[in-house]
C-alpha cells in the first residue's frame, strides 16, 4: 500500500486489513475534486484550496483505511493539492522574479482549467449515457422500485463510489456515538466476512425490490461490521449484481438489483 496521508484525520481509525477492493474503473482524483466541489457548494472558479485540499485528503485517507488500492494519480493529486495550499499560506519571497503566491495562482488556475475541461467531457459522456439508456432500456426507471419517490426524477442518478464514501461518512459520524462500547467486541470472536455480507444482501434483495443504503449500518454495528458491509456493497457492484442509486445528488442512496 502507498504511504498513509496524514495531514487530516478521519472518523474512522485504523483496522487490520479484511479485504482489498482495487478501484480499476471506479473514478479518478478529478471526480473526487469535483465531487467535494459541489459537495461543499464552491464555485468551480473560486476554489476554496485550504478547505478542498483538507476534505480531499480526509477521503484519500479514508480509501486506504479501507483498503481500496489508491491508484497513484490520486497520491499525486494530493502532492499538488497540498504544494498550492502550501504555497498559498507561507511567506512570499519572489524567485525569478514571481512571487510564491504568483506561482500558487498559476498552479490554480492549471488546477481549475483541469476540472472545468474534464467537468465538460464528464457531462458530455452522461448525456451520452442517458441516450444510450433510455435506447437500449437498460437501466429505465422501473415503476416498482422507489414508489415512494414517484415523481421526483425520470431517472435516477447512478451513485459514484464518492457518492458511496460520503454516505458511509455520515453513517460512520452517525454512530460515532456507541463507539466506547465496541471495547468489548474482543469478548465474542464473531468471524465478519465479505463473502457473509454478501450473502445476506443478496438474500435480502431476493425479498426486497430494494434497499436503502442506511439500513444495511444498524446501530448495533461495530466499526469492523460497518467496514465489511461497505466493501461488500463495492464488490457487488463490481460483479454487476446491483447498482446504486440516489433521486438527486447527496440524496439517499438506494440499492438495486441490476435489472
Amino acid at each position: 500500500m502507498p504511504h498513509k496521508l496524514v495531514e487530516t484525520t478521519s472518523t474512522i481509525p485504523a483496522i487490520p486489513s479484511i479485504y482489498s477492493v482495487k478501484l480499476e474503473g471506479f473514478e479518478g482524483p478529478l471526480d473526487l475534486l469535483l465531487h467535494l466541489i459541489q459537495k461543499e457548494e464552491m464555485d468551480i472558479h473560486d476554489i476554496h484550496i485550504a478547505q478542498i485540499t483538507d476534505r480531499y485528503l480526509e477521503y484519500v485517507n479514508l480509501m486506504e483505511q479501507l483498503d481500496l488500492d489508491v491508484a497513484s494519480e490520486f497520491l499525486v493529486m494530493a502532492a499538488t493539492l497540498l504544494h498550492i495550499k502550501s504555497q498559498s499560506i507561507l511567506p512570499h519571497f519572489p524567485r525569478d522574479g514571481i512571487s510564491d503566491s504568483e506561482h500558487a495562482m498559476g498552479d490554480e488556475e492549471n488546477l481549475v482549467r483541469q476540472l472545468l475541461e474534464y467537468k465538460q467531457f464528464k457531462e458530455a459522456a452522461q448525456v451520452l449515457e442517458v441516450y444510450a439508456e433510455r435506447r437500449t432500456s437498460v437501466y429505465s426507471r422501473n415503476p416498482k422500485l422507489h414508489a415512494d419517490l414517484d415523481g421526483v426524477r425520470e431517472f435516477e442518478i447512478k451513485a459514484t463510489l464518492f457518492d458511496l464514501l460520503t454516505a458511509f461518512k455520515n453513517v460512520n459520524e452517525r454512530l460515532a456515538v456507541v463507539e466506547p462500547e465496541e471495547v468489548y467486541e474482543t469478548v465474542e470472536e464473531e468471524t465478519i466476512t465479505v463473502e457473509g455480507k454478501i450473502a445476506l444482501i443478496e438474500r435480502l434483495l431476493a425479498s426486497e425490490d430494494q434497499l436503502l443504503f442506511d439500513d444495511l449500518f444498524p446501530l448495533s454495528a461495530t466499526r469492523a461490521d460497518r467496514i465489511v458491509t461497505f466493501l461488500a456493497i463495492l464488490e457487488l457492484i463490481r460483479l454487476g449484481t446491483i447498482v446504486t442509486v440516489q433521486t438527486d445528488y447527496f440524496e439517499s442512496i438506494y440499492i438495486v438489483k441490476q435489472l
